[in-house]
Parts: C-alpha cells; sequence; structure tokens
C-alpha cells in the first residue's frame, strides 16, 4: 500500500478516569481500511492520546505503507513526537518513547495536529468503546469489504459484471495518473 491515512484519538471520562482510544486508518483513495475501538483502563486523557498513537502505529504497520500521515487533535502528543516539544512530564516519557520507536519502522510518516471537528470518527470510536457498545477491539477488516462486494458482484449478470469490472479499471488507471 503506497499510503495509509490515520485519524486517531484518546479520550478519558475523569483525569484520571476510565479510557478508551479510537482510530480510523483510510487507504490512499479514501476507503476505511480498518476501525480500532478499545478500552484502555483508568489513566489520564495525556495516556489514551499516546496509547491511541502507539496502537495506529501497531496496525498501520501490518499494511506495509510505504508512507503513513497520522492526524490527532492533541497539538502535545504532535508537538512532541515531532521534536517541537520536550515531554516534560515523566509517565509520558516512556511513551513517547514506545511511540517514536514504533514510528521510526514506518517507511515515512508525519503526526500532524488537527482540530477535532477533523477528528471526529476517531472520537466517536473511543466514545463507543467507554459507552460499552465495543467490548475490547472492533476492527472491521479488509476483507469484510472485498466479500460483501463479492457477494454483491455474483448478483449481476456477467455482462453487468464485465461491465463493472472495465470501469473499475478505468478508475484505477485515472487514481494512478
Amino acid at each position: 500500500m503506497e499510503k495509509i491515512l490515520v485519524n486517531l484519538d484518546g479520550v478519558s471520562h475523569g483525569d484520571p478516569g476510565e479510557s478508551a482510544i479510537g482510530a480510523v486508518l483510510v487507504d490512499d483513495i479514501g476507503n476505511v481500511v480498518e476501525e480500532v475501538s478499545e478500552r484502555i483502563g483508568r489513566t489520564t486523557d495525556q495516556v489514551a492520546k499516546y496509547r491511541a498513537l502507539i496502537e495506529a502505529c501497531k496496525v498501520a504497520s501490518q499494511y506495509s505503507p510505504r508512507r503513513v500521515i497520522f492526524f490527532t487533535d492533541s497539538q502535545m502528543v504532535a508537538n512532541q513526537v515531532n521534536g517541537q516539544a520536550r515531554v516534560l512530564q515523566p509517565h509520558l516519557e516512556n511513551l513517547n518513547h514506545i511511540a517514536l520507536d514504533l514510528l521510526h519502522r514506518l517507511p515515512e510518516w508525519n503526526v500532524r495536529h488537527v482540530d477535532r471537528s477533523v477528528n471526529w470518527h476517531a472520537h466517536r470510536l473511543a466514545e463507543k468503546a467507554l459507552s460499552g457498545s465495543v467490548s475490547v477491539v472492533a476492527k472491521v477488516p479488509k476483507d469484510a469489504y472485498y466479500d460483501e462486494l463479492r457477494k454483491k458482484l455474483d448478483m449481476l449478470s456477467k455482462k453487468d459484471q464485465k461491465k463493472l469490472l472495465e470501469f473499475a479499471n478505468h478508475l484505477l488507471q485515472r487514481a494512478q495518473r
């Protein structure tokens, strides 16, 4: 895979309080390839945001992308991993080292700060984990999308399947330009 875009968030109800992480991985043509929603126990908001980055790095690396761009609404985390700010809290120093170690295993990466409104999907997944509608980890593997697509494709006539395949190839060629 050429590029993955990852929105991530960590939330804590209380500081410290019950916490969770959420991440959305999107491929370079806009398809969601995986979602992560996980409770992480009682911790602080800052720890949750670092844990979200760490988990997002682990999941993204499974796709062997050439480039990964992470989006977080935590300016502190973005600045610290990008070397623009020092880690002042000792309990975050180890998490920073773990995150940087995982990031440096990727061929090319960038962590960017975004407004919370842009990061809504990752935030919603983290909140969903806290609300109990997601127990531990909810991942939507890309195979599930392909299986659903195959079912729909089998319902089409051979002629329509051929037309759809030609159209898909046309779109792929345009996307590669």
